[in-house]
């Protein structure tokens, strides 16, 4: 004799946890009207481009991994405010700004890809402009959506190469110049487009894609169903 386990959605415990969230996070924007179509379609824009790849391969390392950044970084500004106290249901319009340097700065590595790889380790005044802005609204949207510990300690690491000299005992070195260290994060594929990126444009995206499908269509709980049912 077999025992049905059923496991409901409680909505109340679901809505209060939500709310705990919120407190100990910032919490993500509920946009709404024309803004919230645009979010959408850039979203679903990301999601194509992810499948696509995923299905009949994936771009050259550097593009792949830009294309990818780009969309994430966007929909970062646009979800997530400045801090606990900005609204939720409108976007300031530095935010927009924001946006907008973002996924250039970013986009211009996908556009001027071959010119860039040509040009490591002697970049034009233009790369280190788009390099220095891309590092900055990095920063500035991990500490929206991760929060500040992270970025504090990418700070100390991106010191640590400007003040090496400075620094007492066996972790001294001769330090580097900021235009190289711009450089290396910027435009090799050890900085900012290395492997962290490669796996979350490749296989990380694909499994959370695949997760929220699951979990929207209702074929998650099916599944726990399915799985309780054969203990």
């Amino acid at each position: 004799m077999s025992t049905e386990v059923k496991i409901e959605r409680d909505e109340t415990l679901v809505k209060k946890a939500e709310e705990l969230i919120e407190k100990a996070e910032f919490g993500e924007r509920r946009l709404s009207g024309l803004v919230s179509q645009v979010a959408f379609l850039i979203a679903i824009a990301m999601s194509c481009f992810q499948l696509y790849t995923a299905f009949f391969g994936v771009l050259t390392s550097t593009l792949q991994r830009s294309v990818h950044l780009t969309f994430a970084i966007v929909l970062c500004f646009l979800f997530y405010p400045r801090s606990k106290k900005s609204k939720r249901k409108t976007i300031p319009f530095y935010d927009f700004i924001l946006t907008a340097l973002a996924g250039t700065a970013v986009i211009y590595v996908t556009v001027y890809y071959q010119e860039l790889v040509q040009r490591i380790g002697a970049p034009t005044a233009l790369d280190l402009f788009m390099g220095v802005t891309t590092i900055v609204l990095i920063l500035e949207a991990t500490r929206r959506a991760v929060g500040l510990p992270l970025v504090i300690v990418t700070g100390i690491f991106i010191l640590y190469g400007l003040l090496g000299p400075y620094v007492p005992g066996i972790l001294a070195h001769r330090g580097y110049s900021f235009r190289r260290i711009v450089d290396h994060l910027y435009l090799t594929g050890e900085g900012i487009f290395g492997i962290p990126l490669w796996v979350s444009s490749t296989f990380v995206f694909a499994f959370v894609l695949f997760g929220a499908i699951f979990e929207r269509t209702g074929a998650g709980e099916y599944l726990m169903r399915l799985a309780m049912s054969l203990v």
